[in-house]
């Protein structure tokens, strides 16, 4: 474990150090344009690499250290199983990159994303979301021969919400903090969290002075990584409830609706990038760090204390009023 730990920092020690002479190496870069893209400056798209780098650290310890077999028995349950995660972790993260540097057009994006994720759902041992359990029903639902359906649409929505989430500095590498915390509190994955948590903080700091931005490469592989180890848990443990993890996911979901409806009516492609966010009508009314603070603490808080005193419902509730009335303030 001290040696998993001190090779992670050392890693990430690594790229702060060199970043510039990573980034130039790995030539990926986001170039403003006074339209969409209002950054100052050319702008490296390395965040997903550094969590590459983690994940891959990761994997080494869980194949080739014995004391990372726990991990394999209850998040992969089997060996085949964590091959499956790391050969589709890669796959997804060479699209992102891909797309970083070329631009691959919205439809083929979501069908080549919709042809990897495929196999993982279709082979992955307990990754088929079977019953849906609600904290206000005491029966929960079975999804029957819809199940499978049904986790290649959650899998599908998180990674675009998740995607769509990536708009200004600090944002996603918090929401990722979030969404490690949730993992701690239901209780699951400790050197998995370590990985993604060093990795994130890197990137933080290296995106807090607009250094480098986290790109498709980190926002699929970072959602792939969190749709896979939320549906894992839920699986395993039955004290877990399907409302509470939409209640720390459903401001990027919702979000993610918004658009598409709005996006639909316009007669634009669902899947193409404006300025209508959230955070974009925040950025324009408060900083950046101020607008973060903003859409963060709408989804950590409800979380918490849906986790401390129940009734996650209203707490949903919650969170689509203080969202609509921000819509409603700050773009109509």
């Amino acid at each position: 474990m001290i040696f998993y730990l001190v090779s992670i920092i050392i890693t990430n020690i690594f790229f702060i150090i060199y970043h510039k002479k990573i980034a130039k190496f790995v030539n990926v870069f986001d170039y403003p344009d006074n339209e969409r893209k209002l950054h100052k400056s050319i702008t490296p798209i390395t965040g997903g690499l550094i969590i590459f780098l983690n994940l891959s650290i990761y994997s080494f310890f869980i194949l080739f250290n014995d004391q990372f077999n726990q991990e394999i028995k209850y998040l992969f349950l089997n060996l085949s199983d964590f091959i499956l995660f790391l050969v589709t972790f890669i796959l997804i993260f060479i699209l992102g990159i891909v797309d970083d540097k070329i631009s691959i057009s919205p439809n083929k994006k979501f069908l080549l994303i919709l042809f990897l994720i495929l196999p993982s759902i279709f082979y992955s041992d307990m990754l088929i979301i079977e019953n849906v359990r609600l904290t206000f029903l005491n029966n929960s639902f079975h999804l029957g021969s819809f199940s499978f359906f049904w986790t290649l649409l959650c899998f599908l929505l998180f990674i675009n919400a998740f995607n769509m989430f990536d708009g200004i500095n600090l944002q996603v590498s918090i929401y990722s903090k979030i969404l490690c915390l949730g993992l701690i509190m239901l209780g699951g994955y400790e050197n998995l969290i370590i990985s993604l948590f060093i990795g994130l903080f890197t990137f933080t700091i290296l995106n807090n002075k607009s250094q480098s931005f986290l790109g498709d490469g980190g926002t699929y592989l970072l959602a792939y990584v969190f749709g896979y180890c939320y549906i894992k848990l839920y699986n395993f443990n039955s004290d877990i409830y399907a409302d509470q993890i939409v209640l720390i996911m459903i401001l990027p979901g919702i979000e993610l609706m918004r658009l598409f409806i709005t996006r639909i009516i316009k007669k634009k492609n669902p899947f193409s990038a404006d300025r209508n966010h959230l955070h974009h009508y925040l950025s324009k009314k408060f900083n950046l760090l101020n607008s973060t603070i903003i859409t963060q603490s709408i989804i950590i808080f409800p979380f918490i204390l849906s986790l401390l005193f129940g009734h996650t419902f209203y707490f949903l509730i919650l969170v689509l009023v203080i969202y609509t009335f921000l819509l409603i303030k700050l773009a109509y």
